[in-house]
């Protein structure tokens, strides 16, 4: 028998519509819905998988069209929520469900959506590559006035042969200060291909793994995990404006005061409505959950305060392959179970993209090398197992990049947690 597990989030829809799925998988709904864009809606269901290891999927058709699939758990039961945010007729979709049972009872939640047009956005990243996986599409349809910035270089290496070219560099420091340069470049250069102007594109240079460290002992400089030599001015020749620890006697150095200096001054000069930072309940990398530290702490230093964060998790506790299914699957709300939260009730924002903006969102994927995973043999053996006993049809596995992302962050929807400024700040005042 599957395994009951239920999805909890604290969620506050403005929506809430009560429906139910017939024998024919249509779904039918209490009150129309007359408007479908600028809401993000989820629909609440019971499922039940058919297998241990067939993966289950919901396959949303609009009249009669197929428009994505959400993919699910195999091997489990209970409430989940289906994306159908990018649906045009609510009152025109039908329910196809592969190995998996669906109850006939069913609620539509409904989240409205800022438009977003109030004023810059600003997408804080803690590393190269943070800011495509989670949100190109958003700041593809915002381009105009998006802000990104790239905390740390993400230079780090660990092992030779895991050199972006094999035999470049012959030892660690030499290889790590290249990496870093690379993925500078590629921090300057990736969201340009969604129009955002590369004077808007700032890296900070600060050093991977290190985060948590500046904000425990922000008046100490740390050095590189790679190389002691190293200083985060080696990582911003593509800047185009110097930041406020440029100016400093000596230059930037690798400190907590350093970085907050930046944050405040980039804050007040940019002034943003809109911040886009990880998610610190959800996702557990230790420098995502310092980048919004960092921003909580830096937000306590201006006058200026943000409308609205949305969080986004690249990263989640003990799940792997998520969002589920194959690239251009629906993307699902995040699977873990949170009545409460420190940040208090949420809403959910889900930034659809259609077919081009995930082709897009592909290329510009694979312009960051460090995405450009070569895995072993043991690896590309268990990820051909697993595909096998999925039960989804090959031909829907579409290899743009052999690293996993490029399955489970290539989707129909983005996916954002919608808080107020001030939750963020009282949240990291109270931890």
């Amino acid at each position: 028998m599957p395994t009951t597990h239920d999805h909890t989030l604290p969620l506050a829809p403005e929506r809430e519509v009560d429906g139910s799925i017939d024998e024919k998988g249509k779904l039918h709904l209490s009150e129309a819905t007359s408007s479908t864009s600028g809401w993000s809606w989820m629909l609440e269901v019971r499922y039940q998988a058919r297998g241990r290891w067939r993966q289950p999927g919901i396959t949303v058709r609009e009249n009669g069209h197929e428009r994505f699939i959400q993919y699910l758990e195999p091997g489990q039961a209970g409430k989940r929520l289906l994306n159908l945010t990018g649906i045009d007729d609510l009152g025109a979709v039908t329910l196809s469900a592969e190995r998996c049972r669906l109850a006939p009872q069913a609620r539509l939640l409904g989240f409205q959506r800022p438009a977003l047009d109030d004023g810059p956005l600003m997408i804080i990243a803690p590393h190269p590559d943070d800011a495509e996986l989670a949100a190109y599409g958003l700041y593809r349809q915002h381009a105009e006035r998006t802000w990104i910035l790239t905390l740390t270089a993400g230079e780090r290496h660990k092992r030779l042969d895991r050199q972006y070219l094999p035999f470049l560099d012959h030892d660690l420091k030499s290889a790590s200060r290249r990496k870093g340069w690379i993925r500078s470049w590629n921090s300057a250069t990736t969201p340009q291909l969604a129009g955002v102007a590369q004077d808007r594109l700032y890296m900070l240079g600060y050093f991977n793994d290190t985060l948590a460290t500046l904000l425990d002992t922000p008046n100490i400089c740390a050095p590189s995990l790679a190389d002691d030599a190293l200083s985060p001015a080696d990582f911003r020749r593509w800047n185009a404006r110097p930041l406020a620890s440029d100016e400093l006697p000596g230059g930037p150095s690798n400190r907590g005061d350093d970085l907050l200096a930046d944050l405040i001054g980039l804050l007040d000069q940019v002034r943003p409505s809109t911040v886009v930072v990880p998610h610190p309940e959800l996702d557990p990398h230790p420098d995502h959950q310092a980048a919004a530290a960092a921003l909580a702490t830096a937000l306590n230093a201006t006058m200026h305060r943000p409308e609205r964060v949305l969080l986004y998790a690249n990263h989640l506790k003990s799940q792997r392959g998520f969002p589920r299914g194959p690239a251009h699957a629906a993307s699902g709300v995040w699977p873990v179970a949170c009545s409460t939260s420190g940040l208090g009730a949420w809403s959910l924002y889900s930034q659809p993209l259609d077919l081009e903006a995930q082709r897009e969102k592909a290329v510009a994927m694979d312009s960051m090398h460090d995405l450009r995973d070569k895995p072993g043999w043991e690896r590309r053996l268990k990820r051909a197992v697993k595909r096998r006993l999925s039960g989804i049809q090959p031909e829907r596995w579409a290899d743009y990049g052999q690293h996993d992302f490029f399955q489970t962050h290539i989707k129909a929807q983005e996916m954002f947690a919608l808080v107020g400024t001030e939750a963020l700040m009282e949240y990291f005042a109270s931890h």
